[in-house]
């Protein structure tokens, strides 16, 4: 069974940038860790000392990257062994990339119920539907790791809606969360419709063109093979 029993999930957002300082959309940049973000880091990772993480996923941006690298070398982790969250990348906001956050609408390109385009980048539906998929398969393979993941600020916010559900119309918000901040989750807290999320998006794009079928992905054996020797160095 995919989902069964209890796992823990810990969750934080990289250091601060100089770009999160001037408040500017990152994006897919890869902006390095501030001196304050490398504090953050390792603040996090003294919090982290005792929660027991036997496994980390990074994106592999930079500034993710950096921050999971700092953690693991306080937990005595083989930063070698930091698992590449190829789907946990930031989303691409096209011709937003380095733009002032009050330049912009901001809410209108987070809306889960809007889904407005974005020249040149994702919607955010797109974002959601590669990090479901991506940490639906990581939970199915993993469940007896306690895992850590090192992400991006609109990644951290689809994770909030995988372990609890997509928000209302009247609920969304503009994700701002805290760079030194553990963010915790359980597996058993996952809502049904999040375990098959394709099937959402199956039913929402009938709805919304009329036109109906199945996109369910899981990992293929080759790619779940890989992802098990990177973990044991096989």
């Amino acid at each position: 069974m995919i989902f069964g029993g209890s796992m823990k999930v810990y969750a934080v957002l990289h250091g601060q940038t100089e770009l999160d300082i001037e408040k500017r959309i990152q994006g897919i940049g890869d902006e390095p860790l501030c001196d304050k973000g490398r504090e953050q880091a390792d603040t996090l990772a003294g919090a982290l000392s005792e929660k027991g993480i036997d496994m980390i996923i990074s994106s592999q941006q930079l500034r993710t990257r950096e921050t999971a690298d700092i953690i693991a070398d306080k937990l005595g982790l083989d930063k070698s062994k930091i698992v590449n969250g190829m789907k946990f990348i930031e989303r691409c906001y096209g011709e937003h990339e380095g733009v002032l956050k009050d330049e912009i609408d901001l809410f209108a390109i987070y809306s889960w119920s809007r889904n407005e385009a974005v020249v040149d980048g994702e919607t955010i539906r797109e974002l959601a539907e590669r990090v479901i998929l991506y940490i639906n398969n990581m939970v199915r393979l993993f469940r007896a790791k306690t895992m850590l993941l090192v992400v991006p600020n609109n990644v951290l916010d689809v994770l909030f809606w995988y372990f609890n559900g997509l928000p209302d119309a009247g609920q969304e918000k503009v994700p701002d969360y805290e760079h030194d901040v553990i963010y915790e989750f359980e597996t058993d807290d996952i809502p049904a419709e999040m375990k098959d999320f394709m099937a959402v998006l199956d039913r929402i794009k009938a709805e919304e063109t009329g036109e109906s079928g199945s996109s369910s992905k899981l990992l293929s054996q080759n790619e779940i093979d890989a992802l098990i020797a990177q973990m044991t160095g096989g």
